[in-house]
């Protein structure tokens, strides 16, 4: 996949040195800090989770023990 060198990705702080870096890059450039990045089967099992609380949730207002 191709992204576009113009299209602007916003930014982030980089956690071990606070720099702000572009949202779109893996490693920051002042220290080094190599960004994890999560494999499709960590983002299913989390979206799975989420939704699971969310089921959870939804079933207890509604059952009014909430």
């Amino acid at each position: 996949m191709r992204l576009e060198a113009s299209r602007d990705f916003g930014s982030r702080e980089c956690p071990s040195c606070g720099c702000e870096i572009p949202a779109n890059t893996n490693r920051c450039p002042i220290c080094k800090y190599h960004f994890p990045v999560a494999n499709p089967r960590q983002r299913s099992m989390r979206l799975w989770g989420a939704l699971l609380m969310l089921a959870l949730l939804i079933a207890m207002l509604l059952l009014g023990r909430f």
